[in-house]
């Protein structure tokens, strides 16, 4: 008899067989869930990109400060909005690592417009050419020599603008301006293109003009039809026009991609990164009006994170290859005068949903010890938020290190190094104590577009003078129908390739961000955010915040140069490490293979670089033929 056959004739005998099965499954099931619950089986995901020693990475500002311009921008601050659109195009050109050289006219005089042969492009920041005089003759005999020149502002018709037109492929302009209620680039200019994007509050502020045939018109209006992005062959050279007249931090992309078509070719370094926040996760049961919950689902607010919302969102970080980075809140209470803070007694959550989140690969940081946001006396908050005001520093930095001590207790393995503020706000005061008192945070994620009030942390993607990196978070929640947010990921994909996106567990108790509409239409304008950009950015990374973190410095650290010859276009890249991202376009010639690196194709003339080396040699087949 086999010892099998015997163990069955025995467990036969047993009058109470089917009992010791059920207790078997139980207890096995109960094994499981305790392991789960205790965070014990997990190991942290393996990072693919990790962050550079901080004395390693740089500000963009350090990095191209010392290089030699190649580019002459020319304003006219006594002209309006001048100086706000010249804000924005020194930060475009700073992120792009386009050194460039100012003149005012305003200040300085035409005369001090200097000698163009130096350059390899001019970017004009005004809407009347006029004060330029003689010195536009100069520009244009240059361009038609083989430079590169942008009226990056609407233009106003004049009898200058008139005299250059047909140089700019205009071949009539009116008097009136139209307006510019939406942008479809086409699909071969920029990433995400061949469909349209609505631009918040529109206005006339696109020139009337009818363009010559040999005009190439890469972005319009939807509906009807106006050029908003042209350029035009003159001579040697080119000309590029942008006619949006709408110059905030939402559409640079736009106007990146138009700088990108000056020249036989342009490369620029960018991120490369898709990062997916959850905030205030893991976290105590957050309180709220459950009613929409209810009425949905009949759960709890705990049983509908456990059984509902936890599981759609491992479903999405399947199928998208998503890799969530939660960020922490220890309690929610509002004690802020106190450096001996009460450790959190229940774990539960932040084992079990932490646990499981880190064995999907994904990464844990801070997001508070409670939901009150690092401000102390100098911050008021007038009526727009109930939050309290931290008693002193000690109290603050106390707090930071209570939730990190808290983290390393019940989830040792996450070693989280990432900060979100609450509701975005930061004051100055508390980001410099960070800086100098809390080592352990070296990210701090909070938002890139501002409100309206001097409450949130605004950010630019970069390093900080102190180490820390800036990682903005640009569009956030289920995003159901809402253009903005759309109109700005299409943008960052063009200006950094880049995405970081949040959402809260809590949306769905609050009407104002989604909880009367319920989970599935916010999951399903989440999946069409989703769909879009996996379309949209293929290529595009998906990391945790750390990971992007790292890939920041890089970009912030590293410059590039073009150098171009008939059958090659050489990138040198300044300050390189181990890797680096660069979106080229090529304007006259078709890329070949590359050393030093690796090309792929986007689309149109727009090309995805990946340095490995700190040159990189891309083949040019039918160049040097304008």
């Amino acid at each position: 008899m086999s010892v099998v056959q015997h163990i069955r004739d025995r467990a036969g005998h047993f009058r109470w067989t089917g009992l010791l099965v059920v207790w078997v499954v139980f207890i096995a099931m109960a094994a499981v869930l305790l392991v789960e619950r205790a965070g014990v089986q997990y190991s942290a995901g393996q990072h693919k990109l990790g962050m550079l020693a901080a004395n390693d990475a740089v500000p963009a500002s350090s990095a191209v400060f010392g290089q030699k311009p190649t580019s002459l921008v020319i304003t006219d601050s006594d002209q309006d909005g001048v100086e706000d659109v010249k804000e924005q195009f020194d930060q475009i050109l700073l992120d792009m690592k386009i050194a460039h050289r100012d003149v005012d006219i305003a200040t300085d005089g035409v005369d001090a417009i200097p000698s163009l042969t130096s350059f390899d492009r001019v970017i004009l920041l005004m809407p009347s050419i006029d004060g330029l005089g003689t010195h536009l003759s100069d520009i244009m005999s240059w361009v038609s020599a083989g430079g590169s020149l942008m009226l990056a502002m609407t233009p106003d018709n004049s009898s200058y603008l008139q005299a250059i037109g047909p140089k700019l492929g205009i071949d009539s302009a009116g008097y009136e301006y139209t307006t510019a209620e939406s942008i479809v680039p086409s699909e071969d200019f920029m990433i995400g293109g061949g469909q349209r994007y609505e631009l918040s509050d529109p206005f006339d502020s696109s020139l009337s003009v009818s363009l010559r045939e040999t005009a190439h018109v890469w972005a319009k209006t939807g509906d009807t039809g106006t050029p908003l992005i042209w350029s035009s062959d003159c001579g040697n050279g080119r000309t590029v026009v942008c006619n949006i007249g709408i110059y905030n931090k939402v559409m640079r992309g736009f106007y990146a991609a138009a700088v990108s078509l000056l020249g036989d070719a342009t490369a620029y370094p960018v991120i490369n990164s898709a990062v997916f926040y959850l905030d205030d996760f893991p976290s105590p049961v957050p309180s709220g009006d459950g009613t929409y919950i209810k009425r949905d689902y009949g759960l709890s607010i705990a049983d509908f994170y456990a059984k509902v919302w936890w599981p759609d969102l491992q479903k999405l970080a399947q199928q998208y290859d998503i890799r969530y980075t939660g960020v922490m809140i220890e309690n929610y209470e509002d004690v802020v005068n106190q450096t001996e803070l009460a450790r959190q007694a229940d774990t539960t959550q932040f084992r079990y949903f932490g646990g499981m989140l880190l064995q999907m690969g994904g990464e844990l940081g801070f997001h508070g010890y409670n939901h009150q946001p690092l401000a102390l006396w100098d911050t008021d908050y007038g009526t727009l938020y109930d939050y309290k005001t931290w008693k002193n520093k000690e109290t603050l930095v106390a707090s930071l290190n209570e939730l990190i001590a808290f983290q390393d207790e019940v989830l040792p393995n996450a070693h989280g190094s990432v900060y979100v503020p609450p509701s975005n706000i930061l004051s100055a005061r508390a980001r410099k104590i960070i800086g100098e008192d809390v080592p352990r945070i070296k990210t701090i994620a909070s938002t890139y577009f501002e409100d309206g009030t001097d409450l949130p942390y605004v950010q630019e993607f970069g390093v900080a003078s102190d180490g820390i990196v800036e990682q903005p978070r640009i569009v956030s929640g289920g995003m159901v129908d809402d253009t903005y947010m759309r109109l700005a990921a299409v943008s960052e994909l063009n200006m950094h390739y880049v995405s970081t996106h949040f959402m809260h567990p809590d949306d769905l108790l609050d009407p104002d961000r989604g909880a009367k509409e319920g989970w599935e239409v916010y999951k399903g304008g989440l999946t069409d955010y989703l769909d879009w950009l996996t379309k949209s950015a293929p290529d595009l990374r998906h990391q945790t915040g750390s990971e992007c973190s790292g890939a920041i410095q890089r970009f912030s650290s590293v410059t590039v140069s073009v150098d171009t010859s008939d059958d090659a276009w050489t990138l040198n890249l300044g300050n390189f490490h181990d890797e680096a991202w660069l979106m080229f376009r090529a304007n006259n010639g078709e890329p070949g293979t590359a050393s030093g690196g690796e090309i792929k194709h986007l689309t149109g003339d727009l090309y995805l670089v990946k340095a490995t080396d700190k040159t990189v040699t891309i083949e040019r087949k039918e160049g040097g033929d304008r």
